[in-house]
């Protein structure tokens, strides 16, 4: 079960929630968001666009994950993180919890630049922002954890609705991979980069299945090391065994009474205490 990998094993954060990765991404964006208001041309080199990074404007990839397009783009966001972040990064820790959050977003960045490099006219040529794609791969890592864990959604900001984290994660998907069937075969245009939010599921299930490897891979180490440890242990106790015998032996009849084997098996005990 992936609740039992120690990869899922962070800290509680409880009252502390405030001190989290996700408390200041939060706050960040809302810092950030402030200042493009105040000097609207501060974001133009931040935006990701495929223009920029042949340009080699690599940073993009993440500089863009948080700048807003506007206040409400900003706000449903800060609301996807605020449901989803805190719990993600209680389960992972946070450095686990930046390297998915941040890895997702770069991921669907570079999805979307993809689609503008092979279809320009459908994905157009301009910038993109926003933090979808790092929240599209927290909702994936969410729902892989807890697939069963029951969310209310309001639709259209207004209808409550209770499903399971799975359905949700899915129904996400399947908007992401409709969206981008529309864009590629013309049917539609969208201000929604559909590209960068099925981009960011998919790196928020690479990266988690990346925890899980290596947890299992130091799991199956400690195992081997614990196996290797109880062997030798039981060598050396059977060694030791023998030359108690041994030294009893001497101890009654004298050394010469010794045969070659117990000679041996003597001398391999005295190199055994001192390697110790």
């Amino acid at each position: 079960m992936l609740e039992d990998r120690d990869y899922m094993r962070g800290p509680e954060y409880g009252a502390n929630r405030w001190q989290t990765a996700t408390a200041v991404i939060l706050i960040l964006n809302a810092v950030v968001f402030l200042i493009q208001m105040a000097k609207p041309a501060f974001y133009l080199d931040l935006r990701l666009s495929s223009g920029g990074l042949q340009r080699g404007y690599l940073w993009q990839l993440l500089t863009y994950q948080f700048l807003h397009a506007d206040i409400i783009h900003l706000a449903l966001n800060s609301m996807g993180l605020f449901t989803f972040g805190f719990a993600v990064e209680e389960a992972l820790g946070k450095k686990r919890y930046l390297a998915l959050y941040l890895i997702s977003g770069v991921m669907g960045g570079l999805v979307h630049v993809a689609g503008q490099f092979v279809l320009p006219a459908a994905f157009g040529l301009g910038g993109v922002v926003g933090a979808s794609a790092g929240l599209f791969g927290l909702i994936a890592a969410f729902a892989l954890m807890a697939p069963e864990r029951d969310l209310t959604v309001y639709l259209f900001m207004m209808f409550p609705i209770t499903v399971s984290a799975k359905v949700l994660a899915g129904t996400f998907l399947g908007i992401s991979l409709l969206g981008l069937i529309f864009e590629i075969t013309g049917i539609g245009r969208s201000v929604v980069a559909h590209g960068a939010h099925a981009g960011g599921m998919l790196g928020g299930w690479l990266m988690l299945r990346f925890f899980s490897r290596r947890s299992r891979s130091r799991e199956n180490a400690s195992t081997q090391a614990e196996i290797a440890e109880e062997k030798q242990s039981s060598e050396t106790e059977f060694l030791q065994k023998q030359a108690d015998e041994i030294l009893d032996k001497i101890h009654a009849k004298g050394i010469h009474s010794l045969t070659a084997a117990e000679h041996k098996t003597l001398d391999a005990y005295r190199k055994k205490m001192n390697q110790r």
